[in-house]
């Protein structure tokens, strides 16, 4: 079987930086926790996410049926872009969270080393491709979801609306067993300095602030790169010459 655990990607973006703005204390957790958490699509804020899983199936007969898959997916959303300022501003709305950094790559053998079986059917990571309206909802009518090697679940999450392009999304799926996944969350063991290159501070946050939250970062085991983002700060050696 041709398995196809990356979707949209082709190989020289698989060691490609990916970015994921989360809130100090959600960092921290995974930190001590040496978890990730992903969740059900149904959370994410687009009407269109999870549009094709939450479709009513109608038989041969005329029978109307529910896709008990769409109750056993999980994602979690990263980007591509570096640094914007409109990234920090959504998703740091208070100032006080910070950037992770890893690899499209590092990022997919973590969620299937957790797998005991049948990885390479329940792990994926694509590119999200952005669409016009009517060119979406023609390139979703047209994913085989019954795919035998699981990927069509995981393809029914990576298309979106041409309005949203500016995010640049990479998503993390993990597709488990209808019905064995209850819970709108699915976490999974990392190791940490393995998996996170860098964390980077919000670059609005208070000096001092970072610095309390460096160390407390620290305190967690972390060795790697921690730094804060330089966005806003001044021009050095600009010289205005009268």
């Amino acid at each position: 079987m041709a398995y196809r655990n990356y979707i949209n990607i082709d190989d020289s973006l698989l060691d490609k930086p990916v970015y994921r703005i989360m809130s100090m204390q959600r960092i921290l957790e995974a930190l001590q926790k040496k978890e990730l958490v992903l969740v059900k699509p149904k959370k994410w804020d687009d009407p269109f996410e999870n549009a094709l899983l939450s479709a009513p199936v109608v038989t041969s007969s005329g029978e109307t049926l529910e896709f008990a898959a769409k109750n056993s997916v999980y994602g979690q959303c990263w980007t591509l872009h570096r640094e914007t300022d409109a990234m920090w501003r959504i998703y740091s709305p208070d100032k006080q969270g910070a950037k992770i950094k890893t690899s499209i790559r590092k990022l997919l053998n973590a969620l299937k080393d957790n797998q005991e079986t049948f990885g390479e059917l329940k792990c994926f990571i694509g590119q999200v491709k952005y669409l016009y309206k009517r060119d979406l909802l023609s390139k979703l009518s047209n994913i085989n979801l019954l795919d035998t090697n699981g990927s069509g679940i995981a393809e029914s999450l990576l298309y979106k609306r041409k309005e949203f392009s500016h995010e640049k999304e990479v998503r993390l799926i993990y597709s488990g067993p209808d019905n064995e996944c209850i819970s709108d969350i699915y976490s999974f063991k990392i190791n940490p300095n393995a998996l996170f290159e860098e964390i980077i501070l919000d670059p609005r946050m208070d000096s001092e602030l970072a610095i309390a939250y460096k160390l407390a970062i620290k305190n967690k085991s972390y060795s790697n790169r921690i730094v804060q983002s330089s966005l806003y700060s001044r021009p050095k050696g600009l010289v205005i010459k009268i």
